[in-house]
């Protein structure tokens, strides 16, 4: 197949949008298996980079280890790029990523500061048009959604936001300028929300010495374990080197792609001893053999869990001082480990400082944000200068909500189920449904990198597989003179139904509220569980991708 005819000065043969790792990997395959085919790459941000362009808060930095998360195609970069932390930072991780744009003289294809606004499928010309907020049209036979998982924002539904007088963000929004050692000092500062970027955030802003108080308003316990970040020497750095092929080997061969592997035995297969040892051995290590290396049954069986969750709350006790906010800090609506668990650098300890305070909204709640702070249900007004929202994101279907889609039909993508367009959509009220997470029903010609129903465990990982998976499906297009593909409504059942099934078996998991299991109580229609990502082994998707390409593609419909 060529390249389109040149209906405007914007048309394509593949769209790209998102230019962060799913959006630069997927650029330098499409451009390197196709280089007679016209492609862009549509950014709303102005840099490369996506998670590690937006998220600048300080604390900001890797929790899976640093040496498998680069590309591992990329040998020559491999050789060259020096990681300088075992979880490296967000700048050094930017600086990774604008160096892979550079290498491969990305930039020349990538539209930045443009941010799609509206979609709309062409079923004569089998071809999409998207129009940004500058009213800027583009115009693809195919496009790859690399929209992101955790890219949009949400606020907390607390009346009054409008009304604070200092200053207030988000955290993926942090101000560019700001300086905390500087701009911090002698201030009051609140954070709202303890997941991953609230417990960076807090643990981060603790250990500057100039701020007055630090506030942190937890309305969700969260379990944590320590990091143990450490650097990297150049002579390490030259051992790993030669180490990269075990190492990304390792990684396909554990259920989401971590250098981790659970302990083959259950927790009852051996003694109270042996387990104790295995736990505290764990517990030592850096990194997220705390969560993933520990025995087999630790998130299917309930007593096991159990054990596992009262090691895990003495860990806090032994580090919190103050009794009382040492049991806050401990969650007791989940077990350790059926939500993703962060890893930290001296969060619980921030709280033995006297300057900072654990504000436990399930003890007292927000009533509202005012002029000068936060009231809480106890009548009392906490005075801050500075509020910050680490509220987590839209996860998983948001960046999609933010696309107004006419698909096949005329049919929105999303739509809640009490709205007129209910009937209609594909995902009402955020419920996926696809085929191998990778395309969607009456969305045609559209691809999907770390989208919904896909694993979300190492994201470069999965990327990358992901990317192979689309770029083997184009290929086949393209032999095929095809200009048309959709997944038939029988596969997109029976995937989605394999993905159900599959969340079951994570039994505790799929217990608990969290963006894994696609609730957020911010966002309409996402006040109940679903089944938003594929729980099942990355080992298991791989085979189910590949047996679909080995019988010709069998589930999609092409034209």
């Amino acid at each position: 197949m060529g390249s389109l005819p040149t209906q405007a000065e914007q048309a394509y043969d593949v769209l790209i949008i998102g230019a962060g790792l799913s959006g630069i990997c997927s650029l330098i395959h499409i451009r390197k298996r196709f280089p007679s085919w016209r492609v862009r790459v549509i950014e709303a941000g102005e840099d490369v980079g996506g998670t590690w362009y937006w998220n600048r808060y300080p604390g900001c930095r890797f929790d899976s280890e640093s040496l498998s998360y680069g590309f591992s195609f990329d040998k020559d970069l491999l050789e060259e790029w020096h990681w300088k932390e075992a979880f490296s930072s967000q700048a050094e991780t930017h600086k990774y990523i604008k160096r892979v744009a550079e290498k491969h003289n990305l930039y020349k294809d990538i539209q930045f500061n443009a941010k799609i606004t509206t979609a709309h499928w062409n079923d004569t010309e089998h071809t999409w048009t998207f129009v940004d907020e500058a009213g800027d049209k583009y115009t693809a036979r195919f496009f790859i959604s690399c929209l992101g998982f955790l890219s949009s924002p949400t606020l907390p539904a607390i009346p009054g936001i409008e009304d604070f007088r200092g200053e207030a963000f988000h955290t993926s929004r942090w101000p560019r300028d700001l300086d905390t050692s500087r701009d911090f000092a002698n201030k009051r500062i609140g954070v709202i929300g303890t997941g991953a970027t609230g417990i960076q955030t807090i643990t981060a802003t603790s250990k500057e010495p100039s701020i007055k108080s630090l506030s942190a308003f937890q309305r969700t316990a969260n379990w944590s374990a320590p990091l143990r970040n450490s650097e990297i020497s150049v002579e390490q750095m030259a051992k790993y080197r030669m180490e990269y092929d075990a190492i990304f080997q390792r990684c396909a061969e554990t259920p989401s792609c971590f250098l981790h592997q659970a302990d083959p035995r259950k927790s009852a297969d051996v003694t109270d001893e042996e387990r104790l040892a295995l736990w505290e051995k764990l517990y030592a290590e850096p990194g997220f053999g705390k969560w993933l290396s520990v025995f087999s049954d630790t998130y299917t069986d309930r007593q096991a869990n159990e054990l596992y969750s009262k090691f895990m709350a003495n860990k806090i006790r032994e580090r919190v001082h103050d009794p009382d906010v040492a049991e806050s800090l401990i969650p007791k609506n989940h077990g350790f480990g059926t939500r993703r668990v962060p890893l930290e650098s001296g969060y619980f300890e921030a709280f033995n400082k006297p300057n900072v305070h654990l504000i436990d909204l399930q003890k007292t709640s927000i009533s509202r944000i005012t002029a000068d702070g936060i009231l809480t249900s106890d009548g009392k007004e906490h005075e801050l200068d500075v509020l910050i929202y680490a509220t987590g994101f839209d996860a998983i279907t948001g960046a999609f909500n933010a696309i107004k889609w006419h698909a096949k039909d005329d049919r929105p993508l999303i739509a809640s189920s009490d709205s007129k367009e209910g009937e209609r959509a594909i995902w009402v009220d955020h419920k996926p449904s696809t085929f191998l997470g990778l395309t969607a029903p009456a969305m045609p010609n559209m691809f999907i990198v770390l989208g919904p129903h896909q694993p979300f465990g190492n994201a470069t990982r999965s990327i990358e597989h992901a990317v192979q998976v689309i770029s083997d499906l184009l290929q086949y297009c393209k032999d095929k003179n095809y200009t048309y593909v959709e997944p038939t409504q029988e596969a997109v059942d029976e995937w989605t139904q394999h993905v159900i099934e599959c969340s079951k078996a994570a039994t505790l998991t799929n217990e608990v509220d969290s963006w894994m299991t696609g609730v957020n109580k911010n966002v309409k229609g996402k006040t109940v569980r679903r089944v938003a990502r594929y729980t099942g082994s990355a080992i298991e998707f791989r085979k189910r991708c590949e047996d679909c390409k080995l019988s010709g593609y069998k589930g999609l419909m092409f034209a």
